[in-house]
């Protein structure tokens, strides 16, 4: 479990287990995460339910500072404590939040005052002076997509909840078929769990492979990045499965092979002997990446003799003109090239 799946959980055990902050940041890339938080911080802080008396909502640009600090400074009527929840901070200029400032530093002990951005599409710059201060008045989680190794956990614990026990096989085709966004999962899950209909009581359903194909459409969309992870690791079936989903949604094949090639040019790169020695960082910074995903190219570079991906690349150039000039379709130049990358005869068919 990475260390940000632990923190989130950590997140989730402390609301359940205390009383609520008086502000909380929540901020990330998984909408359905986000929703999960501030449904168990709206329990922790209103169980009694909220009404009209207890309850404040903004969102959008066009909030006002000094109307989110007179709802966080009214005292609940009816109720032990009152919620205000500012949503979808990302579209939010953060001098809006200026009349905050003195509320950061003594906010009100009956109030629980929410602050929420949705990251997917357009981050928050924590270097900016009012985030700074958010960040450090409030109780602070991110909730960022998680790998695809970690969602196994996920995937068991939603099917649990559901009288279903996932075979592996059945797990992993549905990520692969819908993806790492949570709410998607989850969905695939209530299909499955219809398709099957009422258990008895011997114990959980068992969800095959053939049940999960059987009700969850391949609707997740894949990159090049896919496409050159798979190649890394020779993995044909993923290659493929992956380039033919590519070629479908109209993804042009030259744009691919370049995509191809630079990812066998930094894994050139970092065969290098100095880069082998240096740290993350540093090679990350060498071969303009970013640090989170060089680990997968330095990966790729211990697989991979420096012999075959010289060949490899001497080989892109010749794919390049074949896409460019040759009577083969482009779907079999392409076909051809995860072959031999996958099957190791690049070096063969290059000499």
């Amino acid at each position: 479990m990475s260390k940000q799946a632990k923190r989130a959980r950590k997140f989730f055990r402390q609301i359940k287990s205390g009383d609520p902050a008086p502000i909380y940041f929540i901020y990330g890339e998984e909408t359905y995460l986000l929703d999960k938080a501030l449904d168990a911080i709206t329990k922790a802080a209103c169980p009694e339910g909220t009404n009209d008396f207890n309850y404040d909502a903004f969102q959008g640009r066009d909030i006002d500072g000094g109307a989110i600090l007179n709802a966080a400074q009214m005292l609940p009527m009816m109720a032990s404590r009152r919620l205000v929840v500012v949503r979808d901070l990302q579209e939010v200029k953060p001098n809006v939040l200026e009349p905050l400032t003195d509320y950061f530093k003594d906010p009100s002990p009956t109030t629980c005052l929410v602050f929420h951005a949705r990251t997917i599409n357009k981050s928050i710059d924590g270097r900016l002076s009012m985030i700074r201060k958010l960040r450090a008045a409030a109780e602070v989680c991110e909730f960022n997509t998680l790998y695809e190794n970690e969602l196994g956990p996920f995937l068991s614990r939603q099917a649990n909840e559901r009288g279903l026990r996932l075979r592996r096989d059945a797990s992993a085709y549905i990520v692969d078929a819908v993806g790492t966004e949570m709410a998607a999962l989850d969905q695939a899950l209530t299909k499955i769990d219809l398709y099957l209909g009422p258990g008895d009581d011997d114990g959980p359903r068992e969800v095959t492979v053939d049940d999960a194909q059987a009700v969850v459409a391949r609707t997740r969309n894949r990159s090049v990045f896919d496409l050159t992870d798979a190649l890394g690791d020779r993995d044909y079936q993923t290659a493929h499965e992956v380039l033919e989903r590519m070629l479908l949604d109209g993804e042009s094949p030259l744009v691919i092979s370049a995509m191809i090639s630079r990812h066998f040019r930094i894994v050139a790169r970092l065969q290098d002997p100095e880069l082998r020695r240096a740290s993350r960082s540093q090679a990350a910074k060498a071969v303009r990446v970013s640090p989170y995903f060089v680990g997968d190219y330095q990966r790729h570079a211990r697989t991979f003799p420096p012999a075959e991906v010289r060949a490899i690349l001497h080989r892109m150039l010749s794919v390049d003109i074949a896409l460019k000039s040759s009577s083969l379709s482009d779907r079999v130049i392409m076909e051809k090239l995860l072959t031999d990358i996958c099957f190791r005869t690049v070096v063969a068919s290059t000499a």
